[in-house]
């Protein structure tokens, strides 16, 4: 190989990293807006077939489960008055597969004022199928939470709940 053809192939490695990186912060935030929206199957698509969202209230598995979280009444009742903003993420790319660690905070909005309503740091595992990049796990904590620092650090004694999931046999 000589140098110009290691140049170029050095140079779309590192494009293909950084569309990949585009990408993924692009889910992320697609899953947030459509949460805001009360698009329910909008906020699910993002997520896997057997996606996980490991949230410190719950646990959903599966894009029926997502979409039924945002369909809720509870949701659905905060709809047009919500604004959840994701990031900033530190994103770790291996191939197919990347973790995207950060934060997320949630505004409410009601007649006297807008709040902050949540913030917690996150932990999503995403991975590329089709050419597209999908939330295969989110691991979020709220601020104050025992497991929040766990989750921030990505710890290796962390909770197994926190660790990559395993690939597919």
């Amino acid at each position: 190989m000589t140098d110009l053809e290691r140049t170029v192939a050095d140079l779309v490695r590192r494009v293909q990293a950084l569309e990949d990186e585009v990408a993924i912060r692009d889910v992320i935030t697609r899953y947030g807006t459509a949460a805001d929206a009360g698009d329910a199957a909008g906020a699910a698509a993002v997520f896997t077939e057997d996606g996980v969202y490991d949230v410190d209230v719950g646990r959903m598995e599966g894009r029926e489960a997502v979409r039924a979280l945002i369909g809720g009444e509870r949701h659905q009742a905060m709809v047009g008055r919500c604004a959840h903003q994701m990031g900033p993420f530190v994103i770790r790319l291996e191939n197919q597969r990347a973790v995207a660690t950060g934060y997320s905070r949630v505004y409410l909005a009601s007649p006297e004022e807008t709040r902050i309503y949540r913030v917690s740091v996150n932990r999503w595992f995403l991975v590329k199928r089709g050419g597209e990049w999908l939330i295969e796990r989110r691991v979020t904590r709220v601020l104050g939470h025992a497991e929040a620092l766990e989750v921030l650090r990505g710890e290796p004694g962390a909770p197994g709940h926190l660790r990559r999931p395993r690939r597919p046999a």
